[in-house]
């Protein structure tokens, strides 16, 4: 594929690191004639001395060819604009941009921006992911955080310990996936019995999280 990236600073350095074992056609752009020098030696690929937003320099390495267009500078509306940029003039289909404001995230999807993407975000979802709600563990979100994958520990204390899904009440925005029991992987249906040990994988709206644990894990008797 051919990438480019806006942005060779420590960001940009290692994405290109990673990158090149793939041997991916990559061009970097960056306005610091140092940071040009220093990638350029160092990774030994093009390296143009410029702006993300000027479309001229977009038009110098041949934007209208790129698969992916990565805006990583430090800067958020130079990010937005040169992703921008590239897929409004040059036809890019995939873009991605370094969000450093996590609150810019939605703008920047709303605004055309195909991945936006926070590292302040995901150090929190990676804390939260690790944090078990008592029975209850986040595996995954996905839509911007709006569903979650979810792992539940059934335990002899769960109200719906020994008894069959049809006769179990769950949030209506929520799927059960499958249950693990020991090395088995079922495919539940209604008549497939929770038994202590189980784990419940389950797919809900981030709303619904906590009361698809009061009902697995218990707290509130709702079945």
């Amino acid at each position: 594929m051919y990438i480019v990236i806006a942005g060779g600073g420590k960001l940009g350095y290692y994405l290109v690191k990673t990158l090149l074992p793939y041997k991916h056609k990559i061009v970097i752009i960056e306005p610091l004639e140092d940071m040009c020098r220093k990638v350029a030696n160092d990774l030994h690929i093009p390296v143009i001395n410029g702006d993300g937003t000027d479309l001229n320099v977009l038009s110098e390495i041949e934007a209208k060819n790129c698969d992916i267009f990565i805006a990583v500078t430090g800067k958020d509306e130079d990010n937005l604009i040169a992703c921008q940029l590239a897929k409004r003039n040059f036809g890019v289909n995939r873009t991605i941009a370094r969000v450093n404001n996590p609150k810019n995230i939605e703008v920047f999807q709303k605004l055309g921006v195909d991945i936006a993407v926070s590292s302040t975000s995901i150090i929190a979802d990676l804390i939260e992911q690790e944090v078990d709600y008592s029975g209850i563990k986040t595996l995954l979100r996905l839509k911007s955080g709006k569903l979650v994958l979810n792992e539940i520990v059934i335990t002899h204390e769960s109200p719906v310990c020994n008894r069959t899904l049809k006769d179990i009440n769950i949030p209506k925005d929520c799927v059960l996936i499958s249950v693990i029991r020991n090395e088995e992987v079922i495919i539940p249906n209604g008549f497939t019995v929770l038994k202590e040990g189980d784990y419940i994988i389950a797919v809900s709206s981030s709303k619904d999280q906590m009361e698809l644990k009061d009902y697995f894990v218990g707290k509130r008797n709702k079945i």
